[in-house]
Parts: structure tokens; sequence; C-alpha cells
């Protein structure tokens, strides 16, 4: 394992965050999936000492989709820290605007000027971390994959603990199942609104394989069951009261680059899916995640003293 952090590390990437809600069907029917119209940004960053900014916009002309799935309107935070014995996801979305990637506007009765099935009124928000402690961090480095500032030169994995707690909730002005597809959705039946809040343990294992001491493939997973509630509104359930339910998480990253101690070039993926055990006439998941195409120059310089002491001086402040 080779440490870069004291060497400054500039990088150039194409990122996209996304999001999904799946509504369970107990009859042969489908199950209702809707998605955003996700956009892709590219943006900058810079790592030195384990402080790491980036900062993306919009890519220009790659977004032109919005007259086949809609328009979504977002704000989207998610933070990834990875340290030498500890990787944390945070993340908080506000997302309005979503299409329907499981039926055809056919299949639901709907006339609309978008290809998909669209909803510019339903709205998304979630807020969650999830956090795992790397129980061999002289064998593994998420770092050397997900921050580009460590090198790992063999072939090493780790087992993974930690735990998670998420809450989201999802809202329309009608009913979230549409009419035509109610009959298989028992007791989300004319529901309007859900709120559903969990949190648990979670245990699991990632593993970096390397070649030639440069080219590498790295996967992670971990899965935790805990205690949930939730609670539907404006339908069969329309008290709005609290129900508890068990729930699961589920946690995935992978990456795939050429590392050296000059260049990084790779993909990186995180993703988180979260849902509810029970009868699937009350089931529902949704998932957050990111994927990133990335290029990283590890410089040769230092930079200059002043940069230095400002850094060590955030740290300290920090810790």
């Amino acid at each position: 394992m080779v440490d870069l952090s004291r060497r400054p590390t500039v990088r150039f990437y194409l990122s996209n965050k996304f999001n999904s809600l799946l509504v369970r069907s107990i009859g042969p029917e489908e199950d209702l999936r809707y998605r955003p119209n996700s956009h892709y940004n590219i943006g900058v960053g810079a790592s030195y000492r384990r402080l790491t900014l980036n900062i993306g916009v919009p890519t220009p002309f790659a977004n032109t989709d919005v007259d086949s799935k809609g328009r979504t309107r977002y704000f989207d935070a998610q933070a990834n820290v990875y340290g030498d014995r500890q990787a944390t996801n945070l993340f908080l979305q506000v997302y309005k605007g979503y299409h329907i990637t499981s039926h055809t506007k056919a299949q639901l009765g709907w006339v609309q000027e978008t290809d998909f099935p669209y909803r510019s009124e339903l709205v998304q928000y979630n807020i969650g971390i999830s956090t795992l402690r790397i129980l061999q961090p002289e064998r593994f480095s998420y770092r050397a994959t997900f921050n580009q500032d460590a090198i790992q030169y063999r072939t090493q994995g780790s087992w993974l603990v930690g735990g998670y707690f998420t809450s989201y909730s999802v809202r329309g002005d009608s009913a979230i199942v549409p009419t035509r597809l109610a009959n298989g959705t028992g007791d989300a039946l004319g529901t309007t609104k859900a709120l559903s809040m969990d949190l648990g343990p979670m245990v699991g294992r990632a593993v970096t394989i390397v070649h030639k001491r440069s080219w590498f493939f790295t996967a992670s997973g971990a899965a935790g069951v805990g205690p949930g509630a939730r609670r539907f509104s404006g339908g069969l359930d329309d008290g709005g009261q609290w129900r508890a339910n068990v729930a699961w998480h589920f946690q995935a990253r992978a990456g795939a680059a050429s590392n050296s101690r000059s260049w990084f070039f790779g993909a990186i993926y995180s993703q988180e899916f979260i849902g509810y055990v029970g009868e699937r006439a009350q089931g529902y998941r949704w998932d957050v995640g990111n994927l990133k195409m990335i290029a990283a120059k590890h410089l040769l310089k230092r930079p200059p003293r002043a940069v230095d002491k400002g850094v060590r001086w955030i740290n300290d402040q920090t810790h």
C-alpha cells in the first residue's frame, strides 16, 4: 500500500446521480417504477492531505431529453468520505418530476406529449447516512479506488461492519399508484403520501483484485436488517398512523481503473438500496446512487508552504 495523500491530486470527472422508487404489485402486473430525468455533470476537483473538494456543473448539450421523459428539478447533495479505517456515505436529495419506466402511456390510459408517462408534481425527499468500519485497513484501501490518493499493489480484502439510518418521503397531488394499476397494490390504493424511517446494523466484505500492479477492480457489498416505521396518507390508511415494520438495507460499491504514481483513469460506482419486509401488498423499495468517470493526476511537486500550512490548520480544526 502506498499513501499519496501528501501529494496534491487534481481530477476531471463526468458524473450521474440517480434514484428511483419501486412499488410492488400483488397481482400478475409488473411492479411500478418511477425514475427522475437524471442529468449528467462535468466537474473538476482536488485532494491534498485527506481534504477533497469537487465542483460540478450540468453537461452542455447532454441533458436534452425533456420532451421524452419530462423535466426533473432537483437538489442532490451526496458526500462519500473515505478514510483509512472508515467509509461513510451521506446523501440529501429533493427531486420533483418523475417518469414511469415500467408501463406505457397506453397501459395507464394517459394522454401526454412526453414519450414516457410523466408526473410533474410528484416529489420525493430522502436523507440518510451509512458508515462501514474497515477491519483490515493494512490489507485493503477504499481510498485507492474512490479517492485516488493511495495505491493498492496486491489483491486483498477486508470484512466490514457498520450501520445506517435513512428517512424517505414521496407525495403527489393524486394517488402515487395510477388508477389502472390500483387493483394490484393492496394497501397502496389511493395513497398520495408515504413516509418511512429505518435504521440498523450492516456487515459486508470488500476486495480489490490487482493485475500487474497497475490495473485493478474493486467490489464491495454490505447488507443489514433493522426496525423501521412508515406512514401512508390519502388512501385506505388515511388516518396517517405510523406502522412498525422490518426494513432491509444493501450498499454496493465498485470501481475499475488503471492507477500509477502519476495518473488514475477509471470508473467508480456507489448505490444504496432500501426496502421493507412484509406482504407484497405493502411493499415498496427505493434507491440512491452515483456513477463517475474520472481522470486524475498526482502532482509531483508539493504546493506552496502557505497552502500546506492552511490545509494542516483545517485538518487540526476538524479532528
